[in-house]
């Protein structure tokens, strides 16, 4: 029953380091974007906060004229005010912490239906400032200004970790699985040369799924932004 238990614990421990830990250390995303030419141009005290009118960057004015960000009640709101004859908008709102980061970019997709204005978006507390980038105005598209990324040492030292924790799992479970169906012979399992070749040829291929299916994942996720319909 010990090595039972061992085998799962093992298993238990490599999927948690490699899935949850490791990703956290390693693959804390970082969003880039052109410098925001955003800019406010009215402050507005009322009874239970404030609101700060923005204008957008020139290039998308056609499509959004201003927009509200409002802090009322506890609660950050936004709002756009859009050229009335559209009927279709999809947009970006980059959030800006207190230290001027990017923290989290939300895409909306509006089919106004109250014309001139999209609905109103709930932001996290937490946001100083936004950037308001322009995907699609009914049938006109327009390049993704936003990109997330990790870089490219984080990913390396994140790969190679994985990597080395695959080769530990390997081996601690050829042991376990040696001494649960080995018997007496389970020494001459664990260090046969042909055992330990198939072995280490078992590792690699697993690294190396590991490595793609990793390196796809970062692609998707590089992509992927939080989207409200």
């Amino acid at each position: 029953m010990l090595w039972y238990a061992l085998l799962v614990l093992a298993v238990i421990i490599t999927i948690g380091i490699a899935a949850i830990w490791l990703p956290k250390l390693f693959l804390k995303t970082r969003y880039t974007l052109d410098k925001t030419r955003d800019r406010g141009i009215k402050n507005i005290l009322e009874k239970n906060g404030q609101s700060i009118v923005y204008e957008p960057a020139v290039k998308w004015r056609k499509y959004i004229k201003q927009y509200i960000l409002a802090e009322r009640s506890g609660k950050k709101e936004l709002i756009c005010k859009v050229n009335p004859e559209l009927s279709f908008l999809s947009y970006d709102i980059v959030l800006f912490n207190s230290r001027d980061e990017v923290f989290k970019v939300i895409t909306i997709r509006d089919l106004l239906k109250n014309k001139g204005y999209t609905k109103v978006v709930e932001l996290p507390m937490e946001t100083s400032y936004v950037c308001i980038t322009v995907n699609r105005a009914d049938n006109e598209r327009f390049s993704p200004y936003v990109t997330a990324k990790v870089k490219a040492g984080k990913i390396a030292k994140f790969l190679a970790a994985c990597s080395l924790c695959l080769i530990m799992e390997v081996f601690c479970v050829k042991v376990c699985c040696a001494n649960i169906f080995g018997g007496i012979f389970s020494e001459m399992f664990i260090f046969d040369i042909y055992n330990l070749v198939l072995t280490g040829i078992l590792a690699g291929a697993l690294i190396l799924l590991n490595i793609l299916v990793s390196v796809i994942a970062l692609n998707i996720r590089g992509r992927k932004k939080i989207r409200v319909e």
